[in-house]
């Protein structure tokens, strides 16, 4: 009675067996609080998972071959066990650490003493520290991809702004209505090939998508002819889309990076001779319905497979970072791709979720606002190449890209501007100081030597409300907007056309005071 008295006082569970059935023959009421129950009848050597819920940390039932109970009976000495999960009846989970200890008679071992400390706290303590150094990872991982996709973008942003401004500057002097069509042509493809900048940006979180009313359905269908025809034979692919009410204001070539991420990971799924089915519907939610949506109406997209589902821990966690549950050969997933659609899902004031998974294949669901007015988006037409507005003075342009710098003079000098070049904020500097007659600086945002501050500094310094243009191929709006009181008066986001180029030196050369263009 005085060691029952004791042991009850016990932070510990205390459990006694017999050797070598197993049988309970003592537990203090500790034991009953950390477990959750008394020792059920049924419980003994070789039974003790079930009746006492003993699991792995990973969830699996514990071995029965490897309870603490067993190791001290094969190794007749004390074991510590520290990865005991105990599923309570209750549906909490207990972590347990267990010292167990065998008690001898002479050479007999008689009992099995084990004691049990509740280390719940300290294990869900280790789980946040982990998952605060997972996301500093994923964060540092991200950075790395966002960094490398905005300089990606910047360098194709440079080789496209030079097509834009030959096709501008030639489309000036052409006659014949031939080759001015195909030099439009030549614009749009630009513009085309921007959207896949915009899109890296975007994956950079750099920019913002860049809103239009568009037709996901049209989106869709696009991306399942293109499976089609690039995923196999051997996989078969359909679609039921809505006629009506598919509108949504997004960014096209966002929305067509998630349908594409959900396809490819449906292929993944799948494996040879499965299908895929692409899916619009629409959605209206009310007030309170979903917590993790407002009310309104939405536009959703569903990718559904036929393939093996997703492990619920999986699923879970599918659209976490670097969470893949490819593993094999070709297949072997960069875990990114799901993240990716979470992310433009949730700019698009939506989700990403799954829909639901088992045996008889995965739903992969987004959800995206409806546009406000439901009318389809008119279909796309070549546009002409707006009239570039013609003006006069001396223009500094600086960019370390040859090619650029060659083909922004040319056109600078087609505007009836004159021209001085540099090839950085040093040479610039000095080119500025030397000539007093230059009226406007067209200055690149990202170039080797000086940086971007220092250079408009030491311009602002040199020639006080002298207008400042920038040019960039990354989005970089607010950085200009933070130069302004250097002198910028304009911001150049590349690709940009002969147009734009000429409305932006006049406005700023008109803030500036200077003469307006005529």
């Amino acid at each position: 009675e005085q060691i029952a008295l004791f042991a009850d006082a016990l932070p510990v569970a205390i459990w006694v067996g017999t050797a070598p059935s197993g049988t309970c023959v003592y537990v203090n009421r500790t034991f009953n609080q950390i477990l959750g129950i008394e020792p059920p009848p049924e419980a003994g050597r070789g039974n003790y998972v079930g009746p006492y819920g003993v699991h792995r940390l990973d969830g699996a039932p514990y071995p029965e071959v490897d309870m603490p109970f067993e190791r001290v009976m094969h190794s007749r000495t004390s074991v510590i066990v520290d990865d005991l999960v105990i599923h309570r009846h209750d549906g909490d989970k207990t972590y347990l650490r267990v010292f167990a200890s065998p008690i001898f008679r002479q050479d007999e071992l008689l009992y099995v003493v084990e004691a049990f400390i509740d280390i719940t706290p300290e294990v869900e303590a280790r789980k946040q520290q982990a998952e605060s150094e997972r996301r500093v990872q994923v964060a540092q991982r991200l950075d790395a991809i966002g960094s490398l996709a905005s300089g990606i973008a910047h360098d194709f942003n440079n080789l496209l702004a030079s097509v834009k401004l030959v096709a501008g500057q030639l489309i000036e002097t052409e006659t014949s209505p031939e080759r001015m069509q195909l030099i439009g042509v030549l614009d749009q493809a630009a513009d085309s090939a921007a959207k896949l900048t915009r899109a890296l940006l975007g994956l950079a979180q750099r920019r913002g998508p860049v809103l239009e009313v568009v037709s996901v359905g049209q989106i869709v269908e696009r991306v399942a002819e293109l499976a089609r025809r690039t995923f196999g034979r051997d996989i078969s692919i359909e679609t039921d889309l809505l006629l009506q009410g598919d509108i949504v204001e997004g960014d096209a070539s966002q929305i067509e990076q998630i349908v594409m991420n959900l396809a490819v990971n449906g292929r993944d799924a799948v494996g040879g001779g499965g299908k895929l089915l692409l899916r619009t519907q629409r959605r209206s939610l009310h007030e309170g319905e979903r917590p993790d949506l407002a009310a309104g109406d939405y536009v959703v997209i569903e990718v559904v497979d036929n393939g093996s589902g997703m492990e619920p821990r999986v699923a879970a966690h599918a659209f976490d970072a670097y969470v893949t549950s490819k593993t094999r050969d070709a297949t072997k997933g960069t875990g990114l791709g799901l993240a990716i659609v979470y992310g433009i899902a949730k700019a698009h004031r939506g989700l990403a979720e799954v829909g639901s998974s088992g045996p008889g294949g995965t739903t992969m669901r987004v959800f995206l606002a409806a546009a406000p007015n439901d009318g389809r988006p008119a279909a796309a037409k070549p546009r002409p190449l707006a009239a570039p507005i013609h003006g006069h003075g001396k223009i500094l342009i600086v960019d370390d890209e040859p090619l650029v710098l060659q083909v922004v003079d040319a056109a600078v000098r087609q505007l009836g501007y004159d021209t001085v070049v540099a090839a950085n904020g040093d040479e610039a500097v000095c080119k500025l100081a030397a000539d007093p007659t230059i009226a406007c600086v067209l200055l690149d945002m990202t170039m080797p030597g000086m940086p971007l501050h220092d250079t408009c500094a030491s311009i602002s310094g040199l020639r006080s409300g002298l207008p400042i243009v920038l040019m960039t191929g990354a989005s970089r709006a607010d950085e200009a907007a933070r130069l302004s009181s250097f002198g910028v008066r304009g911001l150049l986001e590349k690709p940009f056309d002969l147009a734009s180029l000429s409305k932006t030196i006049g406005e700023a050369l008109k803030l500036a005071g200077e003469a307006l263009p005529t």
